[in-house]
């Protein structure tokens, strides 16, 4: 974006309050650059800090010269009109059929490649455009004087025989340089935002087209287009994060569709959760999602289906090769207490048994009687020396017995270490859709054991509880396995498109934060667009105006406002109207020539805007349809146009000649001619010089005009003769300097009297005055000095002399200053 309409933004987030604003840095980088949009959401850039605000540069100027054109529509063999570069007007008349247009077409397709004329049209209108009558090659050349070249720019387009209109080539060749494209002239954007050249055709259809077609040929002189791509920017950005969204959302649509299936044909609870996650009209818990999707909580409790029949699958039941050996351990036992019952070895057991705790008793309480048989001091010393030294031997005597009695209590500890209470995984059999009732049942009764002590009992227990507890728990087993399967393998397509879905969904939710940012930056945008395209459409809508109420002329129709509206599909120029007062439509109420000299008020402001490097308009036919009145009023605008611009009008209709001539409106006037075999002929039927002789002279032979009126009068056309003569001579020359047109103009303007002016023309110093008389006097003879102070002075104090003499002595001086 141009710098200085980056500082018109930032200068306004400023003003409006909202340059802290989160969303204010978008609006900055989208006038920075489209992709820094990106950048910034991305966190990745910043925009750059913005400098000072840059001087505007105004474009170089250009004004036409002689234009050449040979082989083109209806011109045949090569002929130039020598159009004089500067401010002006010049008409180029002619009937139609004449080879006018054919002018006009010919400047349009040199620069622009193309004509309105047939651009729009089907393709039969361009066949046309080689001339019959030529057999060499087609060619346009135009002279082109831009500011600050001392010699004109050369630009040329050419058609080799046979060749199609658009198989020309165009070029530049500018003073000391080698030839280049048309891109050398820098006018591709200008042409089509300040364009010159306004065909009939155009000026036709410029409102027909609609309010969108004029609001595109209006617009782009505004030079806010930069701020229209920021704002696409903003919206390809808003718009691409809501594309994500949308689209996630449609891809949620079938897997949804899939949940339910795979809920409702597998009773998954899965499925439920991811459903209730992502339901329509809710925002999506994404987290839930992703929890299922990896397994989720391990805890049955929370009611994950999937865990509880993985836990039932797993049970561990009793081992069958352990309870046989448990059992087969506490029956040996039994049978090896058994065998040592009665015998001296258990005699032994049992008496060292009760020795010990005799010895424990005399430990604690010393000598006395002894607690068993009360014999009296039993228990001393002595006796405690003979009892540990029986003791031992009774022990040794007791092994086997003691061995037998600790494997049978090893045996049933085993025994009791192999029964559990019932898993928990049990109880939830029911949630799963599992009959857990024989299992549990069996368990149950196998439980029950794990409080028997009776060694033969625990064994029968072992042997009878655990067949039907390990049929059950393994057919159990079985069945969760299964199940278990079923729902994996309805559950493992779903969620690997979901899995997949997850990362678009993430990725979508993300972008959608940023969205509502973006949108307040747009919003901001469009509003400030508005207001800038208000505040530089102003001067341009008040100068449409100013050209209507002089166009207008005795016409019931005011136009009371122009604005431009909207954007993208909705753009338009209003054009409000009164009839007499009352509200209308332009279309609607307008005549034909009303509606041309509408088009021309739009126009021509869009034309001579100071930032166009065009100094020249180019006018084909402008004048049809236009009632008497409304071409004087168009007179009158081309007067005013053409004081700071070329203005170039072709016309046929002698009605827009006529008026100039009536309203003493300065102009240089052609005649075109077509001969046989479309020769053309040009002839300068009227400039400045002449069109003022020519009124002197016939003023001088007016009868009727008295005298003393006409010795003030004439001279004054005389004068005028000088001064276009003087005027010509100073813009040939300063321009060949390389002197920019506005400052040839301001030095024109600024030469107040004809002494002044032709100073400056003759010694390109106004400040010389007092050397011109002798300068005509002695290049030219007396003569001519003797004409100019009658010129000079006669408008003021009339000439007594022979007006007729003061005519032919002016044409002669202003011929001699010419050709100088």
């Amino acid at each position: 974006m141009d710098e200085n309409l980056q500082l018109a933004v930032h200068k306004e987030l400023t003003e409006s309050g909202v340059l802290d604003e989160d969303w204010s840095v978008l609006v900055i980088a989208a006038c920075e650059d489209a992709g820094m949009v990106e950048d910034v959401l991305g966190g990745s850039a910043a925009p750059a800090p913005l400098l000072e605000e840059a001087a505007e540069l105004r474009p170089k100027g250009a004004y036409l010269g002689p234009l050449t054109v040979q082989g083109f529509r209806g011109i045949g063999d090569e002929v130039t009109v020598d159009l004089q570069p500067g401010p002006g007007l010049t008409l180029i008349v002619g009937r139609n059929g004449s080879g006018k247009s054919s002018f006009a077409e010919a400047l349009e397709v040199l620069f622009t490649g193309d004509s309105k004329r047939w651009a729009t049209r089907t393709k039969v209108w361009k066949e046309g455009w080689r001339n019959l009558h030529h057999a060499r090659a087609a060619q346009v050349q135009a002279h082109v004087f831009i500011d600050g070249r001392p010699s004109p720019t050369v630009a040329k387009r050419q058609w080799a025989d046979e060749a199609a209109l658009e198989e020309s080539t165009a070029t530049v060749k500018a003073p000391s340089k080698s030839p280049a494209g048309l891109e050398a002239l820098e006018w591709t954007e200008a042409l089509t935002a300040y364009r010159p050249f306004l065909s009939y055709n155009e000026l036709g259809s410029m409102l027909e087209g609609g309010p969108s077609q004029l609001y595109d040929a209006l617009a782009p002189i505004l030079g806010l287009e930069d701020i229209s791509l920021a704002q696409k920017a903003l919206a390809v950005a808003r718009q691409s994060r809501e594309n994500l969204r949308k689209q996630a959302k449609n891809d949620l649509l079938p897997l949804l569709e899939k949940l339910r299936e795979t809920s409702e044909g597998t009773n998954d609870e899965r499925a439920r959760a991811c459903l209730d996650a992502l339901g329509e009209g809710q925002a999506w818990d994404l987290e839930v999602l992703e929890s299922q999707l990896v397994g989720g909580p391990k805890d049955p409790g929370a009611g994950q289906q999937i865990s509880i029949l993985q836990q039932i699958a797993t049970l561990v039941a009793p081992n069958p090769a352990q309870i046989k050996d448990a059992s087969t351990s506490l029956r040996n036992a039994v049978a090896n207490v058994e065998a040592v019952a009665g015998t001296e070895t258990e005699r032994a057991s049992e008496t060292a048994s009760i020795l010990e705790e005799v010895l424990a008793f005399h430990a604690a309480h010393g000598d006395g009687d002894c607690p068993v048989c009360g014999s009296a001091d039993a228990l001393g010393a002595g006796w405690r020396t003979r009892s540990e030294a029986q003791l031992g031997e009774l022990r040794q005597a007791a092994q086997a017995a003691d061995r037998a009695h600790e494997e049978l209590r090893s045996a049933i500890t085993v025994a009791r270490d192999l029964i559990h209470a019932p898993p928990a995984a049990l109880t939830w059999c029911d949630e799963v859709g599992l009959d857990g009732a024989p299992a549990a049942q069996a368990w149950g009764e196998w439980a029950k054991g794990k409080g028997l002590q009776n060694a033969p009992a625990l064994a029968a227990h072992l042997e009878d509880t655990a067949p039907a507890l390990c049929s059950a728990v393994e057919e159990l087993k079985k069945r969760a396995a299964d199940e278990a399967e079923r729902l994996q393998d309805a559950w493992r397509p779903v969620a690997l498109d979901l899995t997949e879905w997850l990362g678009e969904a993430r990725e979508a939710e993300r972008a959608r934060a940023n969205v509502p940012l973006i949108a307040s930056a747009e919003k901001w945008l469009k509003k400030a667009e508005n207001k800038f395209r208000t505040e530089r459409f102003g001067p341009i809508r008040d100068q449409v105006i100013e050209l209507w109420k002089l166009l207008r002329q005795q016409s019931n129709v005011r136009l009371e406002d122009v604005t431009l509206t909207g954007s993208a599909t909705r753009r338009a120029v209003d054009v409000a109207i009164t009839i007499d007062g009352a509200d209308g439509s332009a279309l609607g109420v307008m005549s034909q020539g009303e509606l041309h000299a509408l088009a021309l008020s739009l126009f021509l402001p869009r034309a001579t805007l100071p930032q166009s490097p065009f100094r020249f308009l180019v006018i084909d036919d402008p004048v049809q349809s236009m009632d008497p009145s409304r071409v004087d009023g168009l007179a009158r605008v081309l007067e005013k146009v053409a004081r700071d611009r070329q203005v170039i009008v072709f016309t046929h209709d002698d009605r827009l000649p006529e008026a100039v001539r009536r309203l003493n409106i300065p102009a240089t006037v052609f005649g075109v001619t077509r001969r046989e075999n479309s020769v053309i002929e040009i002839r300068t039927s009227q400039d400045p010089v002449t069109r003022s002789l020519k009124d002197a002279r016939s003023l001088a032979a007016t009868q009727e005009l008295p005298a003393n009126v006409a010795r003030r009068v004439v001279p004054g056309f005389c004068r005028a003769a000088l001064e276009a003569a003087f005027i010509r001579m100073i813009r040939t020359q300063r321009l060949a300097k390389g002197i920019a047109h506005a400052d040839v103009e301001d030095a024109i303007n600024e030469s107040t009297t004809l002494t002044t002016l032709a100073a400056l023309a003759i010694f390109d110093d106004k400040s010389r005055g007092g050397d011109v008389l002798a300068h005509f006097n002695n290049k030219y003879g007396r003569w001519a000095g003797d004409v100019f102070m009658r010129c000079k002075e006669g408008p003021h104090q009339g000439f007594g002399g022979n007006l007729h003499d003061l005519v032919n002595g002016t044409e002669n001086l202003a011929r001699k200053l010419l050709v100088t």
